[in-house]
């Protein structure tokens, strides 16, 4: 998979139809994310700084809840990795990088939601949807681990996700 809409519909579809549909999306997405920009700029306006305060503190608490069936951890890496995949199509484009039984790593070159919260003059806001990747795959299974060193929110060129299993969890 590379994020095309193709990788997960039954039948194909055209580039100018899926253009059509992706744009429809970004628009929509873009609404709800204006609408989240709006709502923390009122409160920053009618509370001060603390109101932005408030939604990192809400970020750096967030603790993966994690899901009472998980399994093995190398199939629960490759079924975590599959959902996400799936779940990415259309908003993002990435390629594959590492894929090996303990480790499964990306290069992100497109983010529909980087695009858009840099477009709204709040990557930072952006970006906490960035800081649910570990809490996500930890929630899958406490012994898989995430790292990243660069993000699209913050103007790098990638976002180099690398899901991998826990040596010592």
């Amino acid at each position: 998979m590379t994020g095309e809409l193709n990788d997960i519909l039954p039948e194909p579809i055209s580039e100018a139809n899926e253009k059509v549909l992706l744009e429809a999306m970004k628009r929509k997405a873009k609404t709800a994310a204006g609408l989240t920009v709006r709502l923390l700029r009122r409160m920053e306006e009618r509370f001060g700084p603390a109101a932005r305060e408030v939604v990192r503190e809400m970020v750096r608490e967030r603790e993966p809840r994690p899901r009472p069936d998980a399994g093995e951890p190398r199939a629960d890496l490759r079924a975590f990795c599959e959902r996400m995949e799936r779940g990415c199509c259309g908003s993002h484009r990435w390629e594959r990088v590492v894929d090996e039984p303990d480790r499964i790593g990306y290069h992100f070159t497109r983010c529909m939601w980087a695009e858009i919260y840099r477009e709204l003059g709040e990557p930072e806001l952006g970006f906490y949807l960035c800081a649910g990747d570990e809490p996500a795959v930890r929630s899958y299974n406490p012994r898989l681990g995430f790292q990243r060193t660069k993000v699209l929110m913050n103007g790098d060129e990638v976002c180099d996700h690398v899901f991998h299993v826990e040596e010592n969890p």
